[in-house]
């Protein structure tokens, strides 16, 4: 169950992860993390941003905190931003949304990490797939996916 996409690709990556799985019965990092015993905080958004022109981009957040899209948009530059409807999520990044992975998208997009993250030594997203999370630690996180660091969550 747990042999996502982005789970091979984390075990190709040679990086120390841990799967953990739970029933998915709806959207929510809340739901997640109560179902596998984690604090919220540290429990991630993986986003699909668009931005102006187009552009994509992905934006991890606590499970805690609410995404901010003007911070969002002065963070990369943008003069707009906008979540990505979910149809276009799925389609850019091959996952069905309550299970996208910020790791082997369809199509590679630049990240962004809300910076308070980077306080934890350890963190969990989507692993690809509804029900399947990865934890690994931050440091590993922003450096696989060479996210930029800034506040993007009020």
């Amino acid at each position: 169950m747990s042999d996502t996409n982005a789970v091979k690709w984390l075990h190709a990556q040679g990086v120390d992860f841990e799967v953990l799985t739970y029933e998915f019965t709806e959207i929510g990092a809340d739901h997640a993390a109560h179902a596998v015993g984690r604090p919220l905080e540290a429990v991630c958004k993986t986003l699909i941003v668009e931005a102006t022109g187009k552009a994509y981009w992905i934006a991890i957040i606590p499970g805690d905190q609410r995404f901010d899209l003007r911070l969002m948009a002065a963070a990369i530059h943008a003069k707009h931003a906008d979540t990505a409807k979910p149809a276009d999520a799925e389609r850019i990044t091959g996952y069905h949304v309550g299970g996208i992975s910020p790791f082997a998208m369809r199509r590679h997009l630049p990240a962004v990490i809300e910076e308070s993250l980077l306080a934890l030594d350890r963190i969990i997203v989507n692993g690809g797939r509804r029900g399947v999370l990865v934890e690994l630690a931050t440091e590993d996180l922003v450096t696989l996916l060479d996210a930029l660091p800034a506040n993007i969550c009020r």
